[in-house]
């Protein structure tokens, strides 16, 4: 949890010790100026929800930071990962043994956060060395939280961001910049409700997959938690609530008006294997959008659906007879239900008009597996291959659209080795699983228990021929007539050696496939560098 040191997840039951396998949404808007609410909201209203409201109390390893008021854990690791000790909050965030506390009302107020420094520059996005689009921008985010145990079952945490993100360079001179402050997270846990074996979490909250594929999101929500020492359930009712942003007066157009019910179920049928099965329905209730509507550019939503996932995971880790070990990871879906997608035509750089709307069935399904080698050579190199397909749509124009898309809450971030995430479909293609084949092959050195150094190399091809790419850092567009999208290389460097420091490099080039036509051969560049500091 945000007041420990490690891979967080979310609340459940206690687990015995096991082997574990390896492992801000802000759209810019143009130099967009603080208002609505003042900086200082977020921790206002945290220290104003903290004179009123408990928090949870939790068992922790020898590490953690928060001494608990009982002796059973009430956490647990995300809810597809092998249980190896209670589970913290936060995916990805860590936090160092030695946080502040003072004293409140005879229990400890446990005050930390982070600072994260993150410069990133990408070269020719568009794919064409002419477009002027080269850019640099160093983002800053500074997070403060609170965590209290009220008692032996409330508790209740609290965590705002302070942001500043500007463009320090942008090749057509056009820079703009974020700054505001966000409520990210603020809920409260009952842990044992009525003496039962159920737990619920209230509040705005993080919702986390160990390889998030299925989500990794902070929504409002409230969440009920059932488990014991064979499975773990866990099951939510999740709709926003206004803007958390205090530059933003609106919700995000993929949570706007969206109310989700979603869950999952592990079974972790052996100490170092399980299976876990998901489930997640949205219903849009958005505003429909019209043909000829003027929409501001940053809060088009290209899709309206009620829409169903359903799916599981097989995922873990086993021993070789003659040394090493292999870990290995299975996803699959289907999503189904109805949805309208819009498209648009610009107006100008703050507007867009809607050129049109259609209404369709969705049918479709995607994958994802493969299998890392931990072997016992020198220096103990693993190796991994990876290989997803999400189904397209070889016929638009019947009343079925067959094309795969995943949740929209997804990040596709996980770990090899060491303690830190990176993209594993590409630090800078980064795609949406949706109409696409991607083979991955990757070489890692860890560089000690913490930190490593991966090579990896992607292959994407169109499952079927489209002149669109759903959610990609690459801005060029497809000819719709070859499906061979390109290839990208990344090396990601993280070191994890200090308390409370931790860095991480990414390098990525993407070349361009055929199906980008005359373009094809040109090459995007990408330097990433992240720093952060927990306190």
């Amino acid at each position: 949890m945000p007041c420990q040191n490690d891979i967080g997840a979310r609340p459940g039951p206690a687990r015995k010790a096991s082997a574990s396998p390896s492992s801000g949404m802000a759209s810019r808007n143009g130099g967009a100026a603080v208002h609505g609410r003042p900086l200082g909201f977020c921790l206002g209203l945290g220290l104003a929800l903290l004179a009123h409201l408990p928090a949870m109390a939790e068992d922790k390893p020898a590490s953690a930071t928060t001494q608990p008021p009982q002796k059973e854990a009430v956490f647990r690791q995300d809810s597809d990962a092998i249980r190896k000790e209670p589970i913290r909050i936060n995916p990805g965030d860590k936090r160092p043994a030695d946080q502040f506390k003072t004293d409140v009302f005879g229990r400890p107020l446990t005050i930390g956060g982070a600072y994260e420094l993150e410069p990133r520059y990408t070269e020719d996005r568009r794919l064409d060395p002419d477009s002027n689009d080269d850019i640099a921008n160093v983002s800053q985010d500074l997070k403060l939280e609170f965590f209290y145990p009220w008692s032996k079952a409330l508790s209740f945490f609290i965590q705002s961001n302070f942001f500043y993100n500007p463009d320090v360079y942008a090749e057509n001179g056009d820079t703009s910049y974020e700054l505001g402050a966000q409520l990210s997270e603020a809920w409260l846990f009952y842990h044992r409700l009525f003496e039962s074996d159920f737990s619920t979490q209230i509040g705005r909250q993080r919702f986390a997959d160990k390889r998030q594929w299925w989500w990794n999101e902070q929504l409002d929500a409230a969440r009920v938690y059932l488990g014991n020492e064979d499975f773990f359930a866990e099951f939510s009712v999740a709709n926003e609530f206004g803007s958390k942003r205090s530059d933003q007066g609106f919700v995000t157009p993929v949570n706007d008006h969206v109310l989700r019910l979603m869950g999952d179920f592990v079974w972790q049928w052996d100490p170092k294997q399980n299976l876990t099965l998901f489930y997640l329905t949205q219903f849009d209730n958005s505003k429909t959008q019209e043909v000829g509507d003027l929409m501001r550019a940053d809060r088009t939503d290209p899709s309206d659906g009620d829409l169903t996932w359903i799916g599981a995971r097989a995922m873990g880790k086993f021993k070789l007879e003659h040394g090493g070990k292999i870990g290995y990871w299975l996803d699959s879906a289907f999503v189904t239900g109805r949805e309208t997608t819009y498209d648009y035509e610009d107006v100008d750089s703050k507007y867009a008009g809607v050129d049109s709307a259609v209404k369709k069935n969705v049918l479709a399904w995607g994958m994802d597996a493969g299998v890392t080698l931990y072997s016992n050579l020198p220096l103990e190199p693993y190796f991994t291959v990876g290989y997803a397909y999400g189904s397209g749509d070889s016929d638009p124009n019947d009343g079925t659209n067959t094309t795969f898309r995943q949740s929209g809450i997804q990040n596709n971030k996980v770990k090899f080795s060491g303690s830190q995430r990176f993209r594993y479909y590409g630090e800078l293609f980064r795609p949406e699983l949706s109409n696409l084949r991607i083979a991955t092959a990757a070489l890692g050195l860890p560089l000690s228990e913490e930190s490593s150094v991966d090579l990896l190399y992607h292959h994407y091809e169109q499952a079927e021929a489209s002149d669109v790419i759903r959610d990609s850092r690459i801005r060029a567009r497809p000819n719709a007539r070859n499906t061979e999208i390109g290839d990208e290389v990344d090396l990601v460097l993280s070191l994890d050696e200090w308390e409370h420091l931790q860095v991480q490099f990414a390098g990525s080039v993407f070349k361009a496939g055929n199906a980008f036509g005359e373009l094809s051969g040109n090459t995007s560049f990408q330097l990433d560098l992240t720093i952060k500091y927990s306190f």
